[in-house]
C-alpha cells in the first residue's frame, strides 16, 4: 500500500512545493519538480511490479455513505507506467523549454498536480474513484491551456471546460444509472453489467461513450483539442501523448471490458457499430491532419486519428484487437510526444512554426530533424518502429472480429500517415540552411534535446525488442480474457 501512496502523492507534494518556492529560488525549484517527478516514475514502476507479481495493492474508503477504491490491475498498472515515465521526460524537457517564461511556480505547480490526477485515473477500482480522478485532472489541466495568458488562451480553455464538463456530466449519469441496475461500481469481480437484461443498455454505452469519447477526441467531440495547442509545448505534448486524451481511451477500455464486458457487449446493436466510428475517426482525422501547416495543429489532428486506433483494437472484442490496442498506447505515446518534442524545439531554436517555411531546418537541427524522422516513420507503422507491432495485432484482431474492412482502414491510414510526415522531413532538408534568429545553445537547448533523442531510440528499441514490453500487454490481454 505505501508503493501506491507514494506513486500517487508524489506529484502533488511537489506541486505544492514548487508553488510555495520563492520565484527567485529557480535552480531550487527545478531541482525540487526534477525529484518529485522522477519518484513518482520510481514509485509507479513499482506498484506495477507489484501488480504482476499477483501482490496488488489497494486503498479504499468512504465519503458521504459513497465508497471509492484505489486498486490497480494490469491496465491500471500500464497506464500509470506509460503516464509516470512520460511525465518525466516531459519534465526534463521543460526545464529547458520553460527556462526563460513566465508564470513558472503556477505551471511546475499544477504540472505535477496534473500527474497526481492522471495517476488516480489509472489506480481507480471502481467508477466513483475514476470519475473524481478524470474530474480532477480537468481541473488541474486548464491553468496548464490557459498559461500565457493570451485571448486565444483563454478561448481554448473555455472550450476544454465546456467539453470537458459536458463530458463528465454524461459519465455521471451513466454511472447513476449503473448503480441504480446493479447497486455496484467496482471493477473487479466481472463486469459490472455482467448477465444483465436491463432495458436500455444501448443508450446507458452511448452516455459512457460520449462522456470519455469527449477526452478520447472521437470526431465529432474533438474541437477541444485542435484549440489546446495554444498552450506551451511541453502541455501539448502531456495533453495529447499521455494524460489527457489517454484518460479518455482508458475511461473507454474500462466501460468495455470492466461495465459491460465482452458478452454483453457483443450482443448490443451500438456496440457492433463502434468499430465503424473509430474508423472513420482514424481516416477523418489523418486527412484532416494532412491540411493543416502549422505543426502543431497537424500533431493535434493526427492525434484524434491515432487514439482511435486503440478503440478500435478495444472494440473488436478480440484477444488480439486488445494485444493491438495495448501496443498502440505504448508505442503511440512515445513517437507523439517526440513530434511534439520536436516540434518545440524547432519554433524555439528557428521560430518556424509552419510547415511550408521549414525548408533547410534540417540543417540547422539535424538531430532534431533525425528524431522528427524517426518517429515519423514509426507514425507510418514501419519496422523498426514499434508501431508496425501494434498495427499487426490490430489487423488480427479486426480479421478475427470477422470484419477484415478494418485491416483495409489500418492500410489506408498507414499511407496517408506517410504522406502526412514523410514530405516534411525531406523539405527541413531541401535547400540550403537558412537564417535564422540566434537560438540557445548549451544546457537549455539540451534538457530539450536530450528526452526527444532517449524518446526516439526507445521506439525503435521496442520495434526490434517487442519482448520488452510484452509482458505488460499480456498480463492486460489475461485479465480480460
Amino acid at each position: 500500500m505505501l508503493e501506491l501512496v507514494l506513486s500517487l502523492s508524489s506529484g502533488a507534494v511537489g506541486g505544492l512545493l514548487a508553488a510555495v518556492i520563492a520565484k527567485t529560488a529557480r535552480r531550487f525549484r527545478n531541482i525540487i519538480v526534477l525529484v518529485f517527478s522522477a519518484l513518482g516514475t520510481a514509485f509507479s514502476w513499482r506498484v506495477a511490479g507489484l501488480v504482476f507479481s499477483g501482490k496488488a495493492p489497494g486503498i479504499a474508503g468512504e465519503i458521504a455513505g459513497l465508497t471509492w477504491r484505489l486498486e490497480p490491475d494490469p491496465l491500471g498498472a500500464v497506464f500509470a507506467v506509460i503516464a509516470s515515465t512520460l511525465w518525466f521526460f516531459a519534465t526534463v524537457y521543460s526545464l529547458g523549454y520553460m527556462d526563460k517564461k513566465e508564470h513558472l511556480p503556477t505551471y511546475y505547480a499544477f504540472f505535477l498536480i496534473a500527474q497526481t490526477a492522471t495517476l488516480g485515473v489509472a489506480y481507480s477500482g471502481n467508477l466513483a474513484a475514476l470519475y473524481f480522478f478524470y474530474e480532477l485532472l480537468t481541473l488541474t489541466t486548464y491553468p496548464l491551456v490557459i498559461h500565457l495568458r493570451s485571448p486565444e488562451a483563454m478561448k481554448a480553455g473555455t472550450k476544454y471546460i465546456l467539453y470537458s464538463l459536458s463530458g463528465a456530466g454524461a459519465i455521471l449519469i451513466a454511472i447513476v444509472i449503473t448503480y441504480n441496475l446493479t447497486g455496484s461500481l467496482h471493477f473487479g469481480g466481472g463486469p459490472i453489467l455482467a448477465g444483465s437484461t436491463a432495458a436500455g443498455l444501448n443508450w446507458l454505452l452511448a452516455l459512457f461513450i460520449v462522456g470519455f469519447g469527449v477526452k478520447a477526441a472521437i470526431i465529432p467531440l474533438h474541437r477541444w483539442l485542435p484549440a489546446a495547442m495554444v498552450a506551451p509545448t511541453p502541455v501539448s505534448a502531456l495533453l495529447h501523448a499521455v494524460a489527457v486524451v489517454y484518460s479518455g481511451v482508458y475511461g473507454i477500455l474500462r466501460v468495455v471490458y470492466s461495465v459491460f464486458g465482452r458478452e454483453l457487449m457483443g450482443n448490443l446493436s451500438l456496440a457492433r457499430a463502434l468499430p465503424w466510428v473509430a474508423s472513420f475517426t482514424i481516416l477523418v482525422g489523418v486527412i484532416i491532419a494532412t491540411q493543416q501547416d502549422v505543426l502543431k495543429r497537424r500533431l493535434a489532428y493526427h492525434t484524434i486519428s491515432q487514439l482511435s486506433y486503440i478503440l478500435l483494437g478495444a472494440f473488436t472484442l478480440q484477444p488480439w484487437g486488445l494485444t493491438g490496442a495495448i501496443l498502440h498506447m505504448i508505442s503511440y505515446s512515445t513517437l507523439k510526444i517526440t513530434l511534439f518534442f520536436c516540434a518545440g524545439i524547432i519554433a524555439e531554436q528557428t521560430g518556424e512554426v509552419n510547415i511550408s517555411r521549414m525548408d533547410g531546418v534540417g540543417w540547422s537541427l539535424p538531430k532534431t530533424m533525425t528524431a522528427f524522422g524517426v518517429a515519423s516513420l514509426g507514425m507510418v507503422g514501419m519496422l523498426p518502429l514499434n508501431t508496425f507491432w501494434s498495427k499487426y495485432h490490430l489487423m488480427r484482431g479486426g480479421v478475427a472480429a470477422g470484419s477484415w474492412p478494418l485491416a483495409l482502414v489500418l492500410i489506408g491510414s498507414g499511407i496517408i500517415n506517410a504522406v502526412c510526415f514523410i514530405p516534411t522531413v525531406v523539405l527541413s532538408f531541401k535547400g540550403e540552411q537558412k537564417e535564422h534568429p540566434p537560438a540557445e545553445k548549451g544546457i537549455g537547448l539540451a534538457f530539450m534535446l536530450v528526452p526527444t533523442l532517449l524518446l526516439a531510440g526507445i521506439a525503435i528499441l521496442i520495434g526490434l525488442w517487442p519482448g520488452i514490453v510484452w509482458q505488460g500487454v499480456q498480463g492486460v490481454v489475461d485479465w480480460f480474457f
